[in-house]
């Protein structure tokens, strides 16, 4: 990855100028985005800068290890900013605040991404799709800016490298990722932190629903592996659905399958779906975009009206993308 010198001189220059700042984390956060935020903030407010950290749904609870990301808000004022950073969200519809608000696109709007489904929105987009993470690309652009990366940058910035690798076991983890990920803990990144809040402090919620997923647990004719929960059997093991994270990676470890689907739906009439596939001639993201959503060749996801339905078979009925 080799970002281009003009383009982080001028963010940087923007990020100087600026003095109200709004950083938005794509919409059902994961590790990767949320700490893209905390990393940015972090050196903004350092600059002196009134920095406000924002995403429409809330924390997983694997991440509240993280004090910082309990003063996340939910929605803002654009009227208060005068620019706008997106960090992981491959989409405006992923952004979300996009959506709602359109004029903040056409103010400064910094777009920092490593997904190969973006369409490089905003005034100044920073797209780099070999980048593991956008961690990663933030990590660069803080020795670029000559910028100290703290024991708690360096944490949040490992945090999100750690989770968008699958812990170092996806096909995005090359020598690259484990130069930074050292150079990282040798800044004191916590990875004891890390990975203890990711393996080894699950919830008896959270282990109910796995086991209902699993049990639903599908393989096609066609060598996919489809499971679903429904909105009820999420109020059944009184779970949300920040409890599915990682279930599907673990779906996709089926050694008979292609690529693993894992359906969730809502009590507000939205289907979630998540794609993972191991092999290296299958594209789930091509199938993610054909549903309204995108992500990379071989982690995606979507998301549609619709209810879900348990039968022989899942199927997802009044479909419209969104």
């Amino acid at each position: 990855m080799e970002i281009p010198e003009a383009t982080s001189d001028r963010i940087y220059k923007t990020l100087q100028k600026a003095q109200k700042i709004a950083i938005i984390s794509h919409r059902h956060p994961d590790p990767d985005t949320l700490c893209s935020n905390l990393a940015l903030r972090v050196l903004l407010e350092k600059m002196g800068k009134d920095v406000t950290s924002a995403c429409v749904d809330p924390v997983p609870e694997n991440c509240l290890f993280l004090p910082e990301l309990k003063t996340f808000v939910d929605d803002f004022d654009p009227k208060d900013f005068d620019l706008f950073i997106s960090v992981d969200a491959g989409s405006t519809a992923q952004a979300a605040f996009p959506e709602k608000y359109p004029s903040i696109l056409k103010k400064n709007f910094i777009n920092i991404d490593h997904h190969p489904s973006n369409d490089h929105y905003g005034t100044l987009p920073l797209v780099m799709e070999d980048a593991a993470s956008t961690t990663l690309i933030i990590y660069e652009l803080f020795g670029m800016w000559n910028e100290e990366i703290t024991i708690e940058t360096a944490t949040f910035l490992l945090f999100g490298l750690y989770f968008d690798t699958g812990s170092f076991m996806h096909s995005n983890t090359d020598a690259g990722v484990y130069k930074i990920a050292s150079e990282l803990m040798r800044k004191g990144a916590r990875q004891d932190l890390i990975v203890q809040n990711l393996f080894k402090k699950h919830s008896i919620e959270k282990l109910k629903l796995w086991g209902k997923a699993l049990d639903s647990a599908q393989l096609t004719d066609n060598r996919v592996i489809v499971a679903g929960v429904t909105a009820q059997e999420f109020s059944d093991c009184r779970a949300t659905s920040s409890d599915l994270g990682g279930l599907i990676d673990y779906l996709s470890t089926a050694k008979e399958s292609k690529f693993a689907t894992l359906l969730s739906g809502d009590d507000s009439g939205q289907i979630k779906g998540s794609l993972r596939t191991r092999h290296d001639n299958i594209d789930v993201s091509r199938i993610a975009r054909d549903l309204g959503g995108g992500g990379h060749k071989k982690a995606s996801g979507f998301s549609i009206k619709g209810n879900l339905k348990r039968k022989t078979h899942w199927s997802i009925t009044d479909k419209n993308p969104l």
